[in-house]
Formats: structure tokens, C-alpha cells, sequence
């Protein structure tokens, strides 16, 4: 009974909703936490952040939840895609009034493939990548200064902007509490989100502070 409930399309709508959200949150606590890298005191209080984050005790908990909720993300993303294709082309979206779709809508399995990609490469780079002189500061400072990557991150935030945009409002209609409230919240969240990431590089990169 309760596997072929969470085999409906309606418990996988449901399931991918709420492990969005949950990476939504992430997203945005990240983001505070990595504002931390524009203090102009040599990057000490930013390790000293990322010190507690690495030696906190429920630290390995947290990270196993989010790779949980993010690859049950994607699994149900993919299930979903293979049954709306050999149904119908209908799946985890935003259906307008007209019955168009928008740009963020008809991009999500791009935009989601790309997040993918540029996350392994984020984690390779920052969290298994080797520190500076013990500073992950130093390392982030580093990678920022390079031209190719700055514009790479950039561009990979803009592309975030518009995954998360649909996805927003997606996880909400799915949940029933769609509306224009929700369509502004998710727009304005998406910009924060994007942008705030966005302004790290340029600015290690510009040199300001």
C-alpha cells in the first residue's frame, strides 16, 4: 500500500517539492555564511566559520541529509520526466493561463543538469580542494582571482537564478498555494540567492571590500 502511494505521480510531485524547499533553505544559509568572505579582516573570521562548521558534531548528519534530499531530487526529477514523456508532456511545472510555458519552465531537466555538474565541480574545488596554507579563505581568494573561473561561476549563478525561479513556484502549486504572492517571493528570492552568490567572485575578483 505505501509503495505503490509513493509511486503515484502525486507522491513524487509531492516528494520533489519538499526536498527543493529543503535545498532552498540550504541555499540560503550558505549564502549568509559566505557573505562572510567580503569582511575585510584577511579572512579570519571566515575560517573561523568554516572551522565550526567543519568541527561541529552534527555536521556529518546534516551533510548526509542533504545528499539524501538532493540525489531523492534528482531520482524523482528523472522518474517524472520518463513518465510525462511516455504520457504526456505535462510534468513538474508551472502551467500558465494561456497554456504556454516560460523560459525557466521549459529549461528545469538543462538548468537542473547544469546545477548538477557545476556542484561536483564546486565541491571539488572548495570542499576536497587543497587549502592555502591551511585557509580555505586563501583558497576561495585564489580560485576567485582566476578570470575563467570567475566568469564560469557567474554564468553557473544566472543559470541557478532560473532553476530556482520555476522551481519555486513549482514546489508551491504542487503543495496547492499558488499565487502572485508566491510568484513575487520565489522572483525575489531567486535574484537574492543568484546574485548574492554572483557578487562573491566579482568582488575577490575586483579586489573590493
Amino acid at each position: 500500500m505505501l509503495g505503490k502511494l509513493l509511486n503515484s505521480p502525486v507522491a513524487k510531485k509531492m516528494i520533489m517539492a519538499l526536498t527543493g524547499l529543503i535545498w532552498y533553505g540550504f541555499l540560503v544559509g550558505h549564502l549568509l555564511g559566505n557573505l562572510l568572505l567580503l569582511k575585510d579582516d584577511g579572512g579570519k573570521t571566515f575560517d573561523a566559520y568554516a572551522a565550526f562548521l567543519v568541527n561541529h558534531p552534527l555536521i556529518i548528519p546534516a551533510e548526509l541529509f542533504l545528499v539524501f534530499t538532493f540525489f531523492t531530487h534528482v531520482y524523482m526529477a528523472i522518474r517524472l520526466s520518463i513518465e510525462n514523456r511516455r504520457a504526456r508532456p505535462i510534468g513538474y511545472q508551472v502551467t500558465q493561463a494561456s497554456g504556454s510555458r516560460n523560459f525557466a519552465s521549459s529549461s528545469m531537466a538543462y538548468t537542473g543538469t547544469f546545477t548538477l555538474v557545476f556542484i561536483i565541480f564546486h565541491l571539488m574545488t572548495f570542499k576536497y580542494g587543497e587549502r592555502v596554507d591551511g585557509s580555505l579563505y586563501r583558497l576561495v581568494e585564489a580560485t576567485f582571482q582566476q578570470t575563467g573561473y570567475t566568469v564560469w561561476y557567474v554564468v553557473a549563478m544566472a543559470i541557478l537564478g532560473f532553476h530556482l525561479f520555476h522551481a519555486f513556484q513549482s514546489a508551491f502549486q504542487t503543495l496547492s498555494l499558488r499565487s502572485s504572492k508566491v510568484r513575487n517571493i520565489g522572483l525575489s528570492l531567486c535574484v537574492i540567492i543568484a546574485s548574492g552568490f554572483a557578487l562573491l567572485p566579482i568582488s575577490i575578483y575586483l579586489g573590493i571590500r
